[in-house]
């Protein structure tokens, strides 16, 4: 008998990102889990709590409504302790089973299990295919012994069964289940809009040692078609009245031709949906970004991460600083509004040269930029360097949250937490700067600046 299923994205009620940037986004992967759930007649729901602002008493109220005996808590590392929470409430609550998925649970899966019984599974890696397995599953016997990519306790010992390999065919993946979703709750800049996120690919081949998308996704690009793409676009603006679209992928420009191929087909249907994306300097020039720009890209999101080439080369990002300098003259000359990303403390970093990562940053003139404190994850290289030198300060996880210190670099956690005080306040606090950007941003940059003021600064 297959299981009755209810996902749930947790409270999040620490996350300084949704408070810098006013930021609320669909739970893509339990959408997209929910969506292959219901194609076989499964019975799915979502409970968003994130979105919906439920605290852990509110989310206990509902689920005494509930009566699921499967349920799946997705969780990010700065997001374990409230995905725990929810897990231990749900075991409370409901005689369900209870399953951890995403990118912490994936690579910290046995100390999971060990340390809280009241997890039944750990789905690793991408989950579609391993939590539809485990649906059909569920039962008086609880076969799971031959279900890949899963993690489990049996008789007091953790089983780690044999990983899943990433779903090839991307393109055959259903829609996300967009309909379980409270779509009306989700904003950017701290407003309302109709608004949803998108992937247009999976797996990543460049080596950053600080990300994890490689570990949990493959280095393999599995793409899917731009028609693809497209028709899911045309389908959102048509049954939710969606006006734009966050891509979602790691580097949405990291094949150009494809980018080109989409922009044309989005011209051809004229779907005038607005659009923003993650971006390399290095993929992008003029041509590219006007094909981009016509189509409706309005935002860049872009990892320069330092302003120091030798940095750059230490965490081998692959690009040059000439590049990233092109990449914003040219997106500000065509009007697509640009966010740089910032890493401050990563390997080699001093004090001299976080002080011209700054200035670097102003020179390139970006309408926002974001000053993350360089984050060891569980899955990444860096967290393995870090580990074996002793370097990593605490396992409380909300910290890894890019704006608390929890590495013991060459600057030390008191030094690297006040420049990056320092940082917000040189980009932020110029007066032709603000000028520029109200003029241009209105009302949400006034927000953002509020809360940088409020929460970072005097924080």
């Amino acid at each position: 008998m297959d299981a009755d299923v209810l996902l749930i994205n947790p409270p999040d009620l620490r996350s300084k990102y949704k408070r810098f940037f006013g930021i609320k986004a669909p739970p893509l992967g339990l959408a997209y889990i929910a969506g292959v759930l219901e194609k076989q007649n499964i019975s799915v729901d979502i409970l968003d709590c994130a979105a919906l602002d439920l605290d852990f008493n509110d989310l206990q109220n509902r689920l005494k409504r509930k009566n699921n005996d499967l349920i799946g808590i997705t969780s990010t590392t700065p997001t374990i302790p409230e995905a725990l929470k929810t897990a231990e409430i749900a075991n409370e609550t409901l005689d369900a089973k209870i399953a951890l998925g995403g990118p912490h649970p994936t690579f910290t899966h046995k100390q999971i299990l060990r340390k809280n019984r009241f997890v039944d599974y750990v789905v690793r890696g991408e989950g579609e295919k391993t939590f539809l397995k485990l649906a059909k599953r569920i039962g008086p016997r609880n076969n799971v012994e031959s279900i890949r990519g899963i993690s489990y306790r049996e008789n007091g010992n953790i089983e780690v069964n044999p990983d899943r390999e990433p779903i090839e065919e991307v393109d055959e993946l259903p829609f996300p289940a967009r309909h379980l979703l409270p779509n009306d709750e989700y904003q950017l800049f701290n407003i309302k809009m109709p608004l949803t996120t998108m992937i247009t690919s999976r797996g990543c081949p460049m080596q950053c040692q600080f990300c994890a998308s490689s570990a949990m996704h493959g280095k393999e690009v599995r793409r899917r078609s731009p028609n693809d793409v497209v028709e899911e676009i045309e389908y959102v603006r048509d049954e939710f009245g969606i006006e734009t679209v966050a891509f979602m992928d790691d580097t949405f420009t990291l094949f150009p031709d494809w980018v080109r191929e989409f922009t044309k087909k989005m011209k051809q249907k004229n779907l005038e949906m607005g659009w923003g994306c993650t971006a390399r300097a290095d993929k992008l020039d003029k041509n590219l970004l006007s094909e981009m720009k016509e189509a409706g890209c309005h935002t860049l999101f872009v990892g320069v991460e330092s302003g120091v080439q030798g940095i750059l080369d230490n965490i081998q990002k692959g690009i040059n600083l000439k590049e990233i300098r092109r990449a914003f003259k040219v997106s500000r000359d065509l009007g697509i509004r640009t966010i740089a990303s910032l890493v401050l403390g990563l390997p080699g970093e001093t004090k001299q040269s976080a002080k011209k990562t700054i200035e670097f940053v102003k020179e390139i003139k970006p309408d926002y930029a974001l000053f993350s404190i360089a984050t060891p994850y569980p899955g990444t290289k860096f967290y393995e360097k870090a580990h074996k030198k002793d370097l990593i300060e605490t396992n409380d996880w909300f910290k890894y949250n890019l704006f608390s210190a929890v590495l013991d670099n060459n600057l030390g956690i008191k030094k690297t937490k006040k420049l990056q005080k320092k940082a917000f306040k040189k980009f932020y606090f110029r007066p032709t700067y603000i000028l520029r950007e109200i003029k241009k941003e209105g009302m949400p940059f006034l927000k953002v600046l509020k809360t940088i003021f409020n929460e970072i600064i005097y924080d």
